[in-house]
């Protein structure tokens, strides 16, 4: 069987490792448009803040690649899928036949419509590409913009701030990481973040960027004049559907996917960043990972059905320690919300119940608990009998609330 598979990202290695140690006898390609070999993204603050070097940033090389049988070709796009002779169209190569598909095609970030956002000192931050042309053209500015306050936009600033630049932050929203927080913890969090000598400016609208003289201004009603040398754009991703789009897959907001991570067409399937699941485009890296492992299992005629995954997620730069685990912003009836802050030591957790289980969680300042509190919502164990250990650590949680036997 010949498994072509469109991405190189964690979903389309992932999906290509466990093809490759479950059937032997499958040939399986992969396709990138990058010139660069799987590389985890979650790294390319260090790379941009040149505490990494580029080299040390593959956890693969080319030999565990050929002795898996998983041929890569970089810098290779596919442009075109002819679903009834079963053929793919690449830039190198032409026309390639194949058995199945798996789209693992990803994100691309969003560029908001703010006039002027075309100008050469304006950049996104998304791959390898990126962070170097970043590097390059930083060497030397005094001042940086990151627009968006999101996780991604964080570390960037943050590498800015060890590059030594001054950086500001500007969120549109009321507070920062807006997916992952509410407003007392989005509170607490800029306070410690701005310890860190990185302003943040909550509730900008980008008007437009223009450039006067040799500076370029951010221009707000709320801020009025922004002066920066860089500009990061950090506003979130859109999912990369045009392909399938083209070739009559269904799509809407991402590729749509059944609980096989089959696509509306036979023999193909989707994952990751680019699959939409139940009216749900993840867009984070134990999705990617779970809907990788899944659709790779039933290329392979091992039916597997996926049944969606906890959000979570981690900050991991500025030494802060935050996680946000499932429902943290419960709209509607029926949440019960329990709360233990201290905002003197930027500590604050947060626990959401719904029908006697927990549904979220977050913790900022400490992180002893994470791994209790994520087995808790994942084996959906009932917590009324003991609540108040739900705000205790590691400890308190094994003891109020043991894990299943096996």
């Amino acid at each position: 069987m010949k498994i072509a598979i469109v991405g190189n990202g964690i979903c389309g290695t992932t999906a290509a490792k466990y093809i490759s140690e479950n059937s032997p006898g499958a040939k399986i390609f992969i396709f990138t448009d990058e010139e660069y070999n799987y590389y985890p993204r979650p790294l390319l603050d260090r790379l941009l803040a040149e505490t990494m070097d580029l080299n040390q940033l593959f956890p693969y090389n080319d030999e565990w690649y050929k002795k898996r049988g998983i041929d890569v070709s970089l810098k290779n796009k596919v442009l075109d899928i002819d679903l009834p002779s079963k053929k793919l169209k690449t830039e190198k190569d032409g026309w390639q036949d194949f058995d199945k598909v798996l789209l693992t095609t990803g994100a691309s970030p969003f560029v908001p419509p703010i006039e002027g956002i075309k100008s050469g000192d304006v950049f996104t931050y998304r791959n390898i590409a990126d962070v170097l042309r970043i590097r390059s053209f930083a060497r030397g500015k005094k001042r940086a913009i990151v627009i968006g306050g999101g996780l991604l936009g964080l570390e960037t600033a943050k590498a800015l701030t060890d590059r030594g630049l001054k950086v500001t932050v500007v969120e549109h929203g009321s507070r920062l990481l807006p997916r992952q927080l509410d407003e007392e913890a989005g509170a607490i969090l800029k306070s410690r973040i701005e310890k860190f000598n990185i302003e943040v400016m909550l509730q900008v609208t980008c008007d437009r960027i223009v450039t006067e003289g040799a500076k370029t201004c951010l221009l707000s009603k709320e801020t009025g004049k922004l002066e920066a040398d860089i500009f990061i754009v950090s506003a979130g991703v859109r999912s990369n559907t045009g392909l399938a789009k083209n070739c009559g897959i269904g799509t809407e907001k991402g590729i749509l996917v059944d609980k096989f991570m089959g696509t509306s067409c036979d023999n193909v399937y989707a994952a990751g960043d680019c699959a939409e699941f139940n009216g749900m485009v993840y867009g984070i890296i134990p999705a990617a990972i779970d809907q990788g492992l899944a659709a790779a299992s039933n290329i392979i005629d091992r039916p597997f059905e996926y049944k969606g995954t906890t959000f979570q997620a981690t900050l991991k730069v500025m030494g802060i320690d935050l996680t946000s685990i499932g429902v943290v912003n419960p709209e509607g009836e029926g949440y019960e919300t329990l709360c233990r802050k201290d905002a003197s030591k930027g500590i604050y957790r947060k626990c959401v119940i719904k029908d006697g289980k927990l549904a979220g969680a977050i913790l900022l300042g400490e992180k002893d608990g994470v791994a209790g509190l994520t087995r808790i919502i994942k084996d959906g164990i009932a917590v009324s009998g003991n609540k108040d250990a739900l705000l205790g650590g590691e400890a308190a949680l094994a003891e109020a609330f043991p894990k299943k036997e096996q």
